[in-house]
């Protein structure tokens, strides 16, 4: 086990991400920017209002391309106005406040879209002394969140398709990686290049219109899609011909092929982020020259046929990559700059259904939001009941502390802790040197550059700086003196425990209740798909093997959301946990192995023999029925031995390279160990899934 100073160590400097200096430097213009303007003009209270309303809207992180940083932004906006002036109504009536903002925050923990602003708008405008009008100060800072939307979109006319560009080439360069992954790494690639394509899929969904060309982003999606799903195949018949021992100087070849074509994806992605054009086509004479030679040879020394079939279908794989890493580059060639990434509100997927299914369910974001509720309830009427100074900081702690899983939230309060407790000591110290307006406002544009550059780089840096902007805007016309930052870090300290005992003890997440449905449809999903490549097999057009993979595939990572959740509890139970993560992987390899078989050339029907009723069984055993493969594994063998010998026959009489019995053969070949290796996954994965579900 880790000690304690190694866990400080790694939460502290973990690198979550990248460092982002211009949106730390615009958002530091818009927080201090009404602040200059008020200390000039004498209006140091409405100033206040107007950057407290800029903050909020910077704080809630708007995200993605540049419609949806609108929608969330404005949206954002619309929350702090309505909730400054329903916090208003709260002022001078702390118990009344207590009973309400716990509400407030339940419902932010429940509704992404308000998620913990509105509690914070709500709280800080309850304890505020009573001044301007209630409806003014809401005014102030709705005017505050639109100065801030104004500065965050300003480049929308130039840069509105860069969080396109560089999702989408995100996902060219983890395909790229993931074609020439060495071995012991392929696992990690495979699994980083489709959560980037998933990524991307959500990203380009946000655009819309253009015209005819409006799907362009869609297509190139697409097609990266099928480049990764032809590379699991590629890496699962290279996993059966090594069993054959391929030719040396083929297998040289075939490296450096697939090696160009990881080269061309990676200049496509990097055409997309900074403009540089990419190399020509890859030529594959050499590499098809190699592998009939290859074929030749292995043949005329009375080699197995099933090689020469294998060696054919992976340059057929090899092939129709370089064809689909072709119809990308086309792609990009004519240019993204098609739709419009608009800022039109988006319907929520559910509506009222999802609440009632939440509250039928128990699900973990209700029990989330009630323990949100509790804890920040409880915390307040504390700090009243105590008549602490700063009583505030002891729900926004809480507020901000707890997650939805106890590992989460002692992650969170270290970082609080002790990013609060540097910050707070530092903005004192500096007031004390140097006090007055200028010091402060020069400290809060300081903080914003460096907390909200560095806040995607790891949270404790955004506690650290953001700390002393949160406590200078809040109390700005109350100096940060040593007793009242003394105040503010023990409160933060007070409220991370409050935080801890609420996770630990209030409403455990209800994962554990989750898991037998999400197995069930964890298999089921997985029969499916199994039912659609048979279909594949059967020459059954349409079968929409891929919506049924992308459905398998969610399947899989809703059960690894569970796994994550599970380990983040308190007494994790490891063996449960263990079992859950070999599931994940069973299921993974699964999915491999139909999406191999799936991708074979089906473009012409060819006598498959037994493979799709194997495909059946497979499903209906995932289904809940007995798994009966033996004679049918063995009508297989049966079946390849005979299209070996048909093969060498139709050879020995002169027949040419192409006939019908040579694309039975090669198909039958390439899915020959697919099929074993499915079989004996799917009798595993549906054990794992009894016994988990026991």
């Amino acid at each position: 086990m880790r000690s304690s100073l190694a866990w400080l160590r790694e939460t502290y400097a973990a690198s979550e991400g990248p460092v982002a200096p211009a949106y730390g430097l615009v958002t530091a213009v818009g927080v201090s920017g009404p602040l200059i303007v008020g200390v000039l003009s004498g209006r140091t209270g409405e100033s206040v209002l107007v950057g407290l309303g800029a903050f909020y809207v910077a704080f809630a992180g708007p995200t993605g391309p540049y419609g949806a940083r609108a929608r969330s932004m404005l949206a954002a906006t619309a929350v702090v106005t309505v909730f400054t002036w329903f916090g208003g109504l709260l002022s001078g009536d702390p118990w009344l406040a207590t009973a309400v903002v716990p509400l407030v925050a339940a419902l932010g923990a429940a509704i992404p879209w308000m998620g913990p602003t509105a509690a914070l708008v709500t709280l800080i405008a309850a304890v505020r002394p009573p001044g301007s009008p209630v409806i003014f100060d809401g005014v102030l800072e709705m005017i505050g969140g639109l100065w801030m939307t104004a500065l965050l979109l300003a480049p929308w006319i130039t840069r509105r398709l860069r969080p396109l560009h560089l999702s989408v080439a995100e996902a060219a360069n983890a395909v790229a990686d993931a074609l020439d992954a060495p071995p012991g790494a392929w696992d990690h690639r495979r699994r980083e290049a489709y959560d980037a394509l998933r990524r991307a899929r959500a990203t380009y969904a946000l655009y819309r219109g253009g015209g005819p060309d409006g799907c362009r982003p869609r297509s190139l999606g697409e097609t990266l899609d099928q480049a990764m799903d032809e590379t699991v195949a590629l890496r699962s018949l290279l996993r059966d011909l090594g069993e054959e021992n391929p030719p040396e100087r083929w297998e040289r070849e075939r490296r450096t092929v697939v090696g160009a074509l990881a080269v061309r994806l990676r200049a496509l992605a990097a055409e997309l982020e900074r403009g540089e054009a990419p190399p020509g086509p890859v030529a594959l004479d050499r590499f098809v020259r190699v592998s009939d030679e290859a074929r030749q040879e292995w043949v005329e020394g009375g080699g197995d046929v099933v090689g020469t079939a294998l060696i054919l279908q992976i340059r057929r794989i090899v092939g129709r990559i370089a064809a689909t890493v072709d119809r990308a580059a086309e792609i990009v060639a004519g240019g993204l700059d098609v739709g419009f990434d608009v800022p039109l509100p988006e319907r929520p997927a559910g509506g009222w259904s999802r609440v009632r299914e939440a509250v039928r369910t128990r699900s973990p974001g209700l029990r989330h939001a009630a323990r949100a509720g509790t804890a920040i309830g409880a915390a307040m009427a504390l700090a009243d009941g105590l008549h602490l100074p700063h009583g505030h900081w002891l729900p926004i702690t809480v507020m901000f502390c707890l997650r939805d899983s106890y590992g989460d939230t002692v992650e969170r309060v270290a970082k609080r802790i002790g990013g609060a407790t540097v910050g707070a000591t530092v903005a004192a110290l500096a007031l004390a040197v140097a006090p007055g307006r200028t010091t402060l406002i020069v400290l809060v544009f300081a903080g914003a550059v460096l907390g909200f550059a560095l806040a995607s780089v790891n949270h404790t840096y955004w506690v650290t700086f953001g700390t002393p902007i949160t406590m200078l805007l809040i109390d700005f016309t109350e100096p940060l003196g040593w007793r009242a930052a003394g105040w503010r870090i023990a409160l933060t300290a007070a409220g991370g425990v409050v935080a801890l005992v609420a996770a630990r003890l209030l409403w455990p997440a209800g994962t554990l209740r989750l898991l037998p449905d999400r197995l069930a449809r964890l298999l089921h999903t997985h029969a499916e798909l199994a039912r659609a490549v048979a279909a594949l097999f059967d020459g059954v057009p349409g079968t929409q093997a891929h919506r049924r993979e992308r459905e398998a595939a969610q399947a899989a990572v809703d059960i690894d959301a569970a796994l994550q959740r599970l380990a983040q509890e308190p007494s994790p139970p490891q063996d449960l946990v263990r079992r859950l993560r070999e599931a994940t992987t069973t299921a993974q390899r699964l999915r491999d192995y139909l999406g191999t078989l799936a991708t074979l050339d089906h473009e012409e029907p060819v006598d498959a023999g037994p493979i799709p009723a194997i495909l059946e069984r497979v499903a209906d055993h995932l289904d809940g029925h007995d798994l009966e493969l033996q004679d049918l594994l063995r009508e297989l063998d049966d079946h390849l031995g005979e299209l070996c010998r048909r093969r060498r026959g139709e050879l020995a009489g002169g027949a040419g390279p192409v006939s019908p019995l040579r694309d039975a053969l090669v198909e039958v070949a390439g899915a020959r160990h697919a099929v074993r290796a499915l079989a004996h996954d799917a009798a595993r994965l549906t054990e794992e899934g009894r016994a988990l579900r026991v």
